[in-house]
């Protein structure tokens, strides 16, 4: 069963039968002990319990317990399970259990809209009673429009427009695109299975692939003539006369040499920067100590 927190009116059933024979209805008892626990609490005896016999005559045996001590939840919780022992020296012990809810409307108040919204929504019974909401002269918009003349009603009964149809056009949108790509796609396999450019195109990479690569005279002519016409001062250097490089044997052949105290320099485009040197022997006579290229 449910009861709303705080709710202090409310009865629950249970009955009493023999504690021997578990069917016996035991009629005219009184001075009932009972045990409470909410939401895995301790259980605590209730101070004075109320429990009434409904009728001993046609309900034999049945009796109602009123639930008037600590029915309020805890701060936070929404919902809380509630458990009842009772005890009496001439039945069977009953246990009964119920749900403590936090209502989201006042209780015994009905939220009441209907198809037109001429009942409409008396706010003051929404669960904070002291603040009412008046839509009356208040528009509310959701996404523009999703349909025109949706009629909602304040606590004047005044109608207020709901207007949605921005949600209609948007799905509209969706529904175009969603079809236009199908038209794509459809067209995309029809290509496929007719042989068309996509059937192609995936031959023709994996011819590529698995065929052995095989230049052209006219091909490896050209690669040739790009290397013999690459400009030296582009491109990485090693950085160091250690390594011979081409580009460093090209540079003696075209660039600015030297010879000074025995070493010969060779200089990088700048006809500056040393590219690397080398030991030289001289003799006697020997004229030539530069040659500067212009």
């Amino acid at each position: 069963m449910r009861i709303p927190s705080g709710t202090t009116d409310q009865y629950i059933y249970f009955v009493a039968v023999d504690s021997t024979d578990f069917a016996t209805r035991e009629t005219g008892l009184s001075s009932f002990t009972v045990y409470r626990s909410r939401d895995g609490g301790v259980a605590a005896a209730m101070t004075t319990p109320t429990i009434n016999e409904t009728d001993t005559t046609n309900m034999p045996g049945v009796y109602e317990l009123l639930l008037d001590e600590d029915m309020t939840i805890g701060s936070g919780n929404d919902t809380e399970e509630m458990v009842f022992h009772v005890t009496h020296a001439g039945m069977a012990p009953v246990t009964r259990t119920i749900e403590l809810y936090r209502p989201k409307i006042t209780v015994g108040n009905t939220l009441d809209v209907t198809a037109t919204g001429a009942a409409g929504i008396d706010w003051g019974n929404v669960e904070n009673p002291s603040t009412s909401v008046d839509l009356s002269a208040t528009a509310i918009n959701l996404c523009d429009t999703v349909t025109t003349n949706t009629d909602m009603r304040g606590t004047d009964g005044a109608a207020t427009a709901l207007a949605l149809a921005t949600v209609d056009d948007n799905v509209d949108a969706i529904k175009t695109s969603t079809d236009a790509i199908l038209i794509d796609t459809n067209e995309l396999q029809g290509d496929w299975e007719n042989g068309g450019r996509l059937d192609l195109i995936l031959d023709a990479i994996l011819a590529d692939t698995d065929a052995d690569v095989v230049l052209t005279a006219t091909e490896r002519n050209a690669i040739a003539d790009a290397i013999l016409n690459r400009d030296m001062s582009t491109g990485t250097d090693s950085g160091s006369d250690v390594v011979r490089t081409v580009r460093q044997a090209l540079r003696m052949n075209r660039n600015k040499v030297s010879i000074s105290g025995g070493t010969l320099t060779v200089t990088k485009e700048d006809d500056t920067t040393a590219s690397w040197t080398a030991s030289v022997t001289t003799t006697a006579g020997d004229p030539i100590t530069t040659i500067d290229p212009a």
